[in-house]
């Protein structure tokens, strides 16, 4: 991921029209970072970042996956597009299977929560998720407005499947 301005929300083009949402919901749920990704075969790649961390995840920086590397921890992300379900991890330096990931090692966001973004078809196609630098929980309430977000972006994607770069 690549060096920007702190603060500084962005998207792609088709998710222009969540910028503010995106910027509002950082500070409503008080984390570092609210992010859309793109899924590509081998990455997950930003198509949409808001809040303090915008300086670590800039529209079109990559992060590599895992895949079937058993040497490597995957990504928060990998995991909900390859399960397509919801994944939280309140500490990631307590949990067997996130410790010591790239979110974790490189930026220090130790916490993550994570829904899957579908196309029309069903398909997973990227994530919508928060990412925090200390360990928390998310009320129902918290969880619900992520999943707003997901509707959004879908509904989005549906009307123009480039929307997520």
């Amino acid at each position: 991921m690549t060096a920007a301005e702190p603060n500084r929300t962005g998207t792609t083009r088709g998710l222009a029209a969540l910028s503010e949402n995106l910027a509002a919901l950082a500070d409503r749920l008080k984390v570092k970072s609210v992010l859309v990704m793109r899924s590509e075969p081998d990455t997950m790649v930003v198509a949409a970042t808001a809040g303090e961390a915008t300086r670590h995840y800039t529209v079109g920086a990559a992060g590599q996956k895992a895949g079937t590397d058993e040497d490597r921890v995957p990504l928060y992300c990998e995991r909900v597009v390859n399960t397509d379900e919801t994944v939280f991890v309140r500490d990631s330096r307590t949990d067997k299977v996130f410790a010591g990931n790239e979110d974790e090692t490189e930026f220090g966001f130790v916490n993550y929560l994570g829904l899957a973004v579908h196309d029309p078809d069903g398909n997973v196609v990227g994530t919508v998720c928060v990412l925090d630098d200390k360990a928390r929980d998310y009320t129902e309430e918290e969880r619900a407005e992520l999943d707003r977000l997901r509707t959004d972006v879908e509904a989005i994607v549906r009307e123009a499947d480039t929307a997520l770069g």
